[in-house]
């Protein structure tokens, strides 16, 4: 025990050092975090001195204000102070300039130190909730799925940035765990539920609707409408921050920022249009979150396992909790579905659909099941993501475009991201990033280590099915979604439900079946959507058959 325990203070301490080492370009959101933290700290809710180094704003009784929820500004603001007192923020040159000049001038490293205090040790804190959180289901296990969340999904770029998914995603999560531990009656636990639920929203406005399902969580266990009493009255106190900035900047706690009118550049032209930002939900852009060149299945597909072990929670009994992350799963997809268009479903030029990070720590959650059961599948999925995760952290997240191959073009030219290294002149080549790879590797080795299960020769070889059929999904599906585009039809859509349908069950009955998919594998076969609609047709077909006759054959 003593053991397993320090591999897992050495992981989560490795991972938060990675977490720490990069100095991230500065973007909309991270500026419009920065102005809101400098104003606060200045004693004014509107940030005007600093509209022009931000294009995440609005308008509104003339004033501009950044369109974030306050409360990580809020936990921001005294950090800043001292910072500012012992002479540590550095000065933006271009500060007199116009947008986007001024935003362009703003210093690495004054958002970096920010998001030091306001994402990393939130981030810490999930890493330490999701450990404990997985011990209670599948002892021993907490540290590896710890890892997985920290290195292989959405969670590391986002840790090194200063935007708010990642904090308001571990207050949610911590909403969870309390009311997950049913030996305890009494309703502190409801209420500090609600408080972190609530405070999630003050973090982050679009973590209403987990909040929601979280209390009808709580109200799943008996006396449920007091339950649900005591978790609204903490919703009320963790919102207190937004209802405190609402009044100081309005004279009204119930108006929001966001109701003003969009500023400048593109983050404001995409909240023209719905509410907040929200359409009609759209099938298409639904399938995109997923299998698009940034989709989260094709850049982590390691969370696919997180829906196969939700399905394993349901049937072990814990079925709360799958009702739970399957309506998380569901509810966030629609709603984000109904972004529009679908770069800003996706969150921008990203590397992913950065508004369901909050989604992650409950598939992680679930993931533990499934990684005791075929943890060569699981793990096989994980070393998948955690490559992509750490090439576009260490080669610029945020990208100019659609282009993910943007990222080994820098790495192979030895062009990445500043580190702390190069705050000492050594710039940003391959000696500046080469400590956070190794902070990486000593993260995903304590973990290994810190794990052990046995493998049987069946997991084997779904892990070998698993990633040759993410080869196939991650080749295929973005090229008949981008084709459908250039075309104006649905033949490539119907196509890639049809090529991830097949290739997942492929893998999950070992079936040979799944080899007619290959053709997929090629240079030019996914140009052609309705011969591909037809091939992974037909592989769905040649999989159904056999499943059919051998129910009505029977074991040989």
């Amino acid at each position: 025990m003593a053991r397993s325990a320090a591999l897992g203070v050495i992981t989560i301490a490795a991972i938060g050092l990675a977490w720490a080492m990069p100095l991230q370009s500065v973007g909309c959101a991270q500026s419009a975090h920065y102005a809101a933290t400098r104003s606060i700290a200045e004693g004014h809710p509107y940030i005007d001195r600093y509209a022009n180094e931000t294009c995440d704003l609005v308008r509104t009784h003339g004033h501009y204000y950044a369109a974030k929820g306050p409360a990580l500004e809020f936990w921001s603001a005294p950090f800043y102070l001292l910072l500012r007192s012992v002479g540590a923020v550095p000065a933006n040159p271009n500060a007199r300039l116009t947008y986007p000049d001024a935003m362009a001038g703003v210093p690495l490293r004054a958002v970096w130190q920010i998001g030091l205090w306001a994402v990393v040790l939130p981030a810490i804190g999930l890493l330490l909730l999701i450990r404990r959180a997985v011990e209670w289901i599948e002892p021993g296990l907490g540290t590896a799925v710890a890892a997985i969340l920290g290195l292989a999904t959405l969670v590391l770029p986002f840790s090194t940035l200063l935007f708010a998914h990642v904090p308001a995603a571990a207050s949610a999560f911590l909403a969870f765990c309390l009311l997950f531990r049913r030996d305890d009656s009494s309703y502190r636990r409801v209420v500090a539920a609600g408080a972190a639920a609530g405070l999630a929203v003050a973090i982050d406005l679009p973590l209403a609707l987990p909040a929601v399902l979280l209390g009808l969580y709580a109200a799943t266990r008996s006396p449920r409408l007091r339950r649900l009493a005591a978790y609204a009255a903490g919703g009320l106190l963790g919102l207190l921050p937004l209802f405190a900035f609402d009044t100081w900047a309005f004279g009204n706690p119930l108006q929001l920022a966001y109701a003003g009118t969009p500023g400048q550049g593109a983050a404001g032209g995409w909240q023209q249009t719905g509410f907040f930002g929200q359409g009609v939900p759209s099938f298409r852009i639904l399938i995109e979150l997923l299998v698009s060149q940034r989709g989260l299945v094709v850049m982590t597909p390691v969370v696919a396992a997180g829906i196969a072990g939700t399905v394993l929670l349901w049937r072990r009994g814990l079925r709360s909790e799958a009702g739970l992350i399957a309506a998380l799963v569901l509810v966030e997809l629609v709603w984000n579905s109904a972004r529009h268009p679908v770069d800003f479903a996706l969150g921008g030029w990203v590397p992913g659909p950065r508004f369901l990070i909050p989604l992650l720590p409950f598939l992680c959650f679930a993931l533990a099941p499934a990684l005791r059961r075929a943890p060569a599948t699981v793990g096989a999925l994980a070393m998948i993501s955690a490559g992509a995760m750490v090439v576009a952290t260490s080669a610029e997240p945020l990208l100019q475009n659609d282009d993910t191959r943007h990222w080994l073009s820098r790495i192979v030219h030895g062009n990445f991201v500043p580190t702390v290294v190069s705050l000492g002149g050594v710039g940003h080549g391959w000696l500046a990033i080469v400590p956070f790879y190794a902070l990486v590797v000593v993260a995903s080795g304590a973990a290994i280590m810190a794990t052990r299960l046995p493998v049987s020769r069946r997991d084997l070889q779904m892990a070998g099915a698993a990633v040759i059929a993410w080869i196939l999904v991650e080749h295929g599906a973005p090229e008949l979604l981008r084709v459908d585009h250039l075309v104006h039809e649905s033949w490539g859509l119907l196509a890639a439900i049809l090529l991830v349908t097949a290739a997942v069950w492929a893998v999950l009955r070992l079936r040979p079946e799944g080899l007619l998919l290959l053709p997929f594998a090629t240079v030019r076969f996914d140009d052609h959507t309705k011969w591909a609609l037809l091939l992974a047709l037909l592989t769905v077909a040649a999989l159904a058959l056999h499943g059919r006759m051998r129910r009505t054959l029977g074991p040989a």
